[in-house]
């Protein structure tokens, strides 16, 4: 058994980890945000120059990790700390090429939060869309070589990475259907798996207990937020999508979350910003579930099941209801009920530091039900 077992969900607005120490014997939550960016070493060394003596108790929130190729070192800061240079998501690149460093720095997280040695093994499942999971050997390939030798946070790592799997996103939560209600009733189903993320939306198709299709499209909640910024004023991409998230279907002027985005002090353009920013939000989320509509309509087969899973399924959960009322749908409530006894503890306090956990446990059970099931097989093997 490695040292170390990690579920590794690299989402586009929340990297999301699960992961379990040998010596431990029970999973532990991780957070990071999801930003990213190359800089040069004198960069960060003045940046933590400047915090000495005021560093966070916490390595996932000051994480940074150098590699050296070819006798070249790159330096990426990740996280909360990239946030701090003003970074972004990076969501115009394939998402398994800045999981790299992502891994890296959640890797060292965990390893400097709780004192592991400079050289352990690891086993690793992790989640690609399903439109760059042809790319999962050379994820693999490049993330082995890098775990050889690289630093977080000065600290010099040599982690050997025993076993690898990767799964396109709801591949986990289908699995887990299979073992909820088996084989022979999974064999007889046909299943689809619609995941609604940041950055894209996508559909896998299982029949006959094998995936026979899948399809990903650039539909993420994160078009409907740039449709917003494009009708308001001075909105930050990062501070609205939350308030959208946490209005939820209460697009209204009286909804503390929206009135709290607007940026004017004169009380005679308050009410008018506030109105722009209501008829934004509104509009923005009428185009966005209609354009989401016509895709299910024009991709998705018939199906005896639909898994719906991802924050912005969450967001238009009214409308997916609808959407789907004359098909059994699953939105993994039992597995969410997990998730949530699992890290509602005072150990877990990565959980403790989101208000909405009701909503942080439905996007964790892709990772979560990934998690499970890697642990269960690494168990059988053993």
């Amino acid at each position: 058994m490695s040292n170390l077992i990690v579920s590794f969900d690299p989402g586009a607005s929340l990297t999301k980890i699960v992961y379990e120490l040998a010596t431990e014997g029970k999973p532990c939550l991780m957070t990071m945000e999801p930003e990213m960016l190359r800089l040069p070493q004198s960069s960060i060394d003045a940046y933590m120059s400047s915090r000495k003596g005021l560093e966070s108790s916490h390595p996932v929130d000051e994480a940074w990790v150098s590699c050296t190729a070819d006798g070249d070192t790159q330096c990426t800061v990740v996280g909360f700390l990239a946030r701090q240079f003003s970074a972004s998501a990076r969501l115009d690149k394939l998402k398994y090429e800045t999981s790299i460093d992502k891994a890296l720095a959640v890797i060292g997280a965990i390893a400097q939060h709780n004192k592991l040695p400079n050289r352990f093994s690891l086993s690793l499942t992790s989640l690609l869309p399903y439109g760059e999971y042809q790319n999962r050997q050379a994820f693999e390939e490049q993330l082995r070589v890098a775990l050889k030798d690289f630093r977080f946070r000065g600290q010099r790592l040599r982690v050997k990475l025993e076993r690898f799997e990767c799964l396109p996103e709801g591949a986990g939560l289908a699995m887990i259907r299979q073992r909820q209600n088996g084989k022979a009733w999974f064999n007889a189903q046909t299943i689809a798996v619609l995941m609604f993320g940041h950055r894209n939306s996508s559909l896998l198709l299982f029949e006959r207990g094998k995936m026979t299709a899948g399809y990903t499209n650039g539909l993420g909640f994160h078009q409907m937020v740039k449709r917003v910024i494009e009708r308001t004023s001075g909105q930050d991409a990062t501070t609205l999508t939350a308030a959208i998230y946490a209005a939820g279907a209460d697009i209204t002027a009286d909804n503390q979350a929206i009135r709290a985005l607007v940026k004017s002090k004169d009380p005679k353009n308050i009410n008018y910003e506030l109105q722009m920013i209501v008829n934004a939000i509104a509009t923005a989320k009428a185009e966005y579930w209609s354009r989401l509509y016509d895709w299910l309509e024009s991709t998705l087969p018939a199906v005896n099941e639909v898994i719906l899973s991802g924050g912005a399924a969450l967001y238009l959960e009214q409308e997916l209801q609808e959407c789907f009322e004359e098909i059994s749908t699953y939105w993994g409530t039992d597995l969410q009920q997990q998730v949530q006894e699992a890290f509602n503890n005072a150990s877990n306090d990565y959980y403790h530091t989101f208000r909405e956990q009701e909503t942080l446990s439905f996007r964790l059970i892709d990772a979560f039900g990934l998690f499970m099931r890697f642990r269960a097989q690494m168990e059988k093997v053993a």
